[in-house]
């Protein structure tokens, strides 16, 4: 066998295992809301001998939805709201991807807390965006109130993040006029979504000191 063949065989493997273990997670859960059996990733793959039966678990459509969720979630985390309209987008029925989502929830595969603060963690180190434009990404993903100001709670200082911005901006605008760097640096502060106060601050510091 080929490394390629080796590699692509590892993979599938590694999709298989996680999908597995999703599976292990939801049908944890009885009726009762309760997880029966430890939930953590070491322990999915172990039998749960008190485990439930789910009344709706031999229903087709059901069967359809908790496939489509499981290989949507094997992919990358979700939150409550954006795997629930992607059902809904792909025709499930509403009671049944509901009945998905609760059921989801239960088994800890969708936690809306941990999937905030994963997601403002991501999106602040990758593209460098204010506390304002992740609340916006949080909301587009359906997460707002307490769990949205908690996962932004954790995050670092504005005024570091913007100089940091700020200046990579100001490095690149060397040759131009002082005026056309302080536009550019602004409008790239804005479209981060810092506040005009801070940006302005921000701005007349790093090209005073540049």
């Amino acid at each position: 066998m080929s490394r390629a063949d080796d590699a692509t065989g590892q993979d599938a493997r590694s999709t298989a295992d996680v999908l597995a273990a999703l599976q292990q997670a939801i049908d944890s859960v009885g009726t009762d809301g309760q997880i029966h059996g430890a939930h953590s990733s070491a322990s999915l793959t172990e039998s749960v001998a008190d485990e439930q039966p789910d009344p709706i678990a031999d229903d087709a459509e059901y069967k359809r939805a908790k496939k489509r969720a499981l290989n949507m979630l094997a992919a990358r985390d979700h939150s409550s709201s954006e795997l629930r309209e992607k059902l809904l987008g792909r025709e499930h029925p509403e009671d049944i991807v509901d009945a998905l989502i609760e059921r989801l929830q239960s088994s800890k595969l969708l936690d809306d807390a941990n999937f905030a603060r994963s997601f403002v963690r991501a999106k602040r180190e990758q593209r460098k965006l204010s506390q304002s434009a992740l609340r916006r990404e949080l909301k587009k993903k359906g997460i707002d109130g307490p769990i949205a100001d908690d996962a932004l709670g954790e995050i670092d200082d504005e005024w570091d993040l913007a100089y940091a911005v700020a200046e990579k901006k100001a490095a690149s605008t060397r040759a131009l006029p002082y005026e056309t760097r302080q536009r550019r640096i602004l409008s790239m502060l804005a479209r981060r979504g810092f506040p005009s106060g801070l940006s302005f601050a921000v701005t007349r510091q790093v090209l005073d000191t540049d």
